[in-house]
C-alpha cells in the first residue's frame, strides 16, 4: 500500500487570482469594500444622477427656470406640467432642476473654501505646534463659540452691506464664501488630530534622520496618510453646506431671485401651502435627496477607507 500523498492541482488562473489578491493596493480593497456597502452605493447613485442633472440642467430641464406662462399659473402636477407651477407660471420641474443645481455648486464651492482654510492651518497647528498650535488653537475655540447659523448671517450682512457689497456683488459667491468660513473649523481640528498621530511614526523618524525638512515630511509623508479621514469628512461637510444654503435662502438671505434655490422655493410655498401643496413637497424632496445621497456615500467611504479593516 502506497503511503504517498495525493497529488494537489492547482488552476494556474486560480494561482493568478491569488497573486492579485495578495498584492492588491489599499485603494483597491477600499474599492471592493464599497461595493459591499449597500446605502453607500445607494448613495454613489443618488449622487451621480444629480450631478448629471446638475450638469446638463439646460438640456434635462423643459424650459428655462425663468420661463413664465401667465395663462397657467398655480398648476397643480399635470402631463403638460410634471410638478406643476409655480404663482408666476414657471414650470417647477426646471426649477427644481436649476435649484439642485444651484445647491450643488454651492455646496461643492463652499466645500473647497473650506478646505482651503481648514487643512493648512491644521496642518501648520500639528506639524510645528508651539506657539503657532496655540494660536490657531484659540481661534478654532473663538469660531466654534459662534453659532454657526448665526454667525453665517452676520457675515451675510456684513458681505452685503456697504463697501463689501459693492465689491462682492454676486450673491451667490457671497453665500459660498459664508458658507465656507463658518464650516472649516470640523477639517482644520481633523488635519491636526491626524498629523499629531502620524508625526510619532516611524517613518517619520526615518524621514527625519537624512534630513528632509519639515515641510517636504508634511506634503510628501503625512497628508498622504491623512487624506482617507478628510476623504469621509469632506463629503459629509457637502450636504452640510447644502442644508446651510437652503436655510440662508428660507431666510431670505441665501440666493437671490431669479436665480432658483430650493430653500427659497420652500420659503415662497409657506403662504400658499395650504392650497398649493407641491409647492413646497417638491424642493424639500430634492433637498433632503441630496442630504440622504452625500450622508449614505459618505458612511459607505468612512467603512471602506477605515485601515483597520485592510
Amino acid at each position: 500500500m502506497s503511503l504517498t500523498p495525493p497529488a494537489i492541482s492547482i488552476d494556474a488562473t486560480e494561482l493568478e487570482l491569488g497573486t492579485r489578491r495578495k498584492y492588491r493596493t489599499n485603494f483597491g480593497l477600499a474599492a471592493e469594500r464599497f461595493r459591499r456597502q449597500k446605502l453607500g452605493m445607494l448613495g454613489l447613485i443618488i449622487v451621480l444622477v444629480l450631478l448629471f442633472v446638475a450638469l446638463f440642467a439646460p438640456w434635462v430641464a423643459p424650459t428655462h427656470y425663468a420661463t413664465a406662462d401667465f395663462m397657467a399659473v398655480n398648476k397643480f402636477p399635470s402631463r403638460d406640467y410634471p410638478l406643476g407651477t409655480d404663482s408666476i407660471g414657471r414650470d417647477y420641474l426646471s426649477r427644481v432642476i436649476y435649484g439642485i443645481r444651484t445647491s450643488l455648486t454651492v455646496g461643492f464651492l463652499a466645500v473647497i473654501v473650506a478646505c482651503v482654510i481648514g487643512i493648512p492651518l491644521g496642518l501648520a497647528s500639528g506639524l510645528r505646534g508651539g506657539m503657532t498650535d496655540f494660536i490657531i488653537m484659540r481661534i478654532v475655540e473663538v469660531m466654534t463659540a459662534f453659532p454657526g447659523l448665526l454667525f453665517a448671517i452676520f457675515l451675510l450682512s456684513v458681505v452685503n452691506s456697504g463697501v463689501w457689497g459693492s465689491i462682492f456683488s454676486n450673491n451667490t459667491l457671497n453665500v459660498v464664501f459664508v458658507i465656507g468660513v463658518t464650516n472649516w473649523v470640523g477639517l482644520c481640528r481633523l488635519t491636526r488630530a491626524q498629523i499629531l498621530t502620524l508625526r510619532e511614526r516611524e517613518f517619520v523618524e526615518a524621514a527625519q534622520s537624512i534630513g528632509a525638512r519639515q515641510f517636504h515630511i508634511g506634503f510628501r509623508h503625512l497628508m498622504p496618510n491623512a487624506i482617507p479621514p478628510l476623504i469621509v469628512a469632506i463629503t459629509l461637510l457637502i450636504p452640510a453646506a447644502i442644508f446651510a444654503e437652503a436655510g440662508l435662502s428660507f431666510l431670505g438671505l441665501g440666493i437671490n431671485e431669479p436665480t432658483p434655490s430650493l430653500g427659497r422655493m420652500v420659503a415662497d410655498s409657506r403662504q400658499s401651502i395650504q392650497l398649493y401643496w407641491h409647492l413646497g413637497l417638491f424642493p424639500t424632496l430634492a433637498i433632503a435627496l441630496c442630504v440622504l445621497g452625500f450622508a449614505f456615500m459618505g458612511d459607505g467611504l468612512r467603512d471602506a477607507l477605515d485601515p483597520r479593516q485592510n
